[in-house]
């Protein structure tokens, strides 16, 4: 390699007198090392004297963290190695009925850059009662689902998936689009540490009416009732004071006409006819039992009965268990995320889209993969029926499992677990699952 000498001519002294001095500054703020040769000359004679100025590093025990802000961090490291920790966040607790999200994984590992390295740091939201799901691949959910037929009502109060926390070379835009992240598909494919977010909480209320109806006899006619004639029609009638929406009926009429039926008149007109029995139109104050015969000779009985309506409304409510946790080899729930597929989709969570169900989970965690949701208008346990996200470590056993186009770091040694045991805590003590927004470490080893 060539080397561009710069003379320093010296300003004073002589040769056999006092040394002269020369005062170098020089100084490294980036992570290479730089390397500075000094010659000096002094008539045939020449010395050199080569410097190594080394690049910025860190102590051993240096701690970086990254709390949830909503944005990409970023770190750059120099050569070493390093201990990374991450904290996926928490499912959105429901709007009504205190549906809890389900909570977030843990991951760990460790990494051996062998150059300076830029690592761009994705720390999850905790997820909301509704609209956008949980920053960094949280699904979204509309917060309310109701359903009204039949005579039963429902409603659901599904929450929004917490976001995954994970560590990356790839940065991304992080703007939502249809309630989740629109990350990039080359940042997901770069990330080295997942620790998978917990499935949005939910709850239930439903109402069901029950309607009887029954029979009750009003007014007794044993006869008398006088033959009445309007144009050719020959009938017999009696007169009751109704009120509109009222259904009557007329049984055990005597002796036996060749046809019968009840009409409603008011004042005098008439407003509509019936069969054997009939509602009171609007306007109705009078009720006519009309009997037409060809002949009749003896007095006309029956009995007139009215309908009579009873309701009773029974209510019952209930919220999620809080099982569908984030990380671990697989998330927890009826459709967590996995090592390879799940609920959702590669870096997110489903969303619960849900509108006109009786029974809606919560939307899925965000993960390596992340879980899913499901609706119901039969089944009380849907609310129960979406999954956390899965968590996820780039070691040299989980090979299989990287999709096509991966360009992630490779981690000496790792491990990922799911929010229902227990792991370290962001404080140093312990935890089960981990609650609120995500969080991130590294750790100078």
């Amino acid at each position: 390699m060539d080397i561009d000498w710069i003379s320093i001519t010296p300003q004073s002294g002589a040769a056999g007198t006092s040394p002269v001095s020369f005062q170098l500054i020089a100084e490294n703020d980036g992570f290479e090392d730089k390397t500075i040769k000094v010659r000096a000359v002094c008539g045939d004679k020449e010395a050199v004297k080569t410097l190594v100025l080394k690049g910025k590093t860190y102590p051993v025990g240096t701690v970086f963290n990254f709390d949830y802000t909503g944005k990409v961090q970023e770190v750059t490291l120099p050569a070493g190695q390093y201990k990374l920790q991450c904290w996926g966040a928490q499912g959105g607790n429901s709007g009504s009925y205190s549906g809890t999200g389900s909570k977030g994984g843990y991951s760990e590992g460790q990494l051996t850059l062998t150059e300076p390295t830029t690592l761009y740091i994705f720390v999850g939201g905790k997820g909301a009662s509704s609209g956008n799901g949980g920053w960094n691949g949280g699904g979204g959910s509309t917060g309310s689902s109701s359903y009204d037929s039949g005579g039963t009502y429902g409603k659901s109060y599904p929450a929004c998936g917490g976001g995954a926390t994970d560590i990356a070379t790839v940065t991304s835009d992080m703007a939502y689009s249809s309630k989740r992240n629109n990350r990039s598909a080359a940042s997901l494919l770069s990330r080295c540490i997942v620790a998978g977010g917990g499935a949005g909480g939910s709850a239930r209320y439903t109402e069901v009416t029950t309607t009887t109806t029954s029979w009750e006899t009003v007014a007794n006619y044993s006869g008398g009732i006088a033959d009445q004639a309007s144009g050719s029609l020959l009938y017999k009638s009696f007169s009751r004071s109704v009120s509109a929406g009222e259904t009557y009926r007329v049984i055990n009429v005597t002796p036996t006409p060749n046809k019968y039926s009840i009409e409603f008149w008011g004042s005098g007109k008439y407003l509509s006819g019936g069969g054997t029995s009939g509602t009171a139109p609007s306007g109705a104050d009078t009720m006519n039992i009309v009997i037409f015969y060809s002949s009749w000779t003896s007095g006309v009985g029956c009995d007139l009965q009215k309908q009579m309506t009873d309701s009773s409304s029974s209510t019952s409510s209930g919220s999620s268990n809080s099982s569908q946790q984030g990380g671990g080899i697989s998330g927890r729930g009826t459709s967590p995320g996995t090592q390879n597929g799940g609920g959702g989709e590669f870096g997110k969570g489903k969303n619960q889209t849900a509108t006109n169900y009786r029974y809606a989970s919560g939307a899925g965690g965000g993960g390596w993969y992340g879980g899913g949701c499901s609706n119901s208008d039969s089944s009380t346990s849907q609310i129960n029926a979406s999954g956390g996200g899965s968590g996820f470590v780039n070691i040299a056993d989980n090979a299989q499992y990287r999709p096509d186009g991966y360009t992630g770091l490779q981690l000496d040694s790792g491990e990922t677990k799911a929010g229902n045991v227990s792991f370290p805590s962001p404080s140093g003590s312990s935890e089960t699952g981990h609650s609120g927004n995500g969080y991130a470490r590294i750790t100078v080893l």
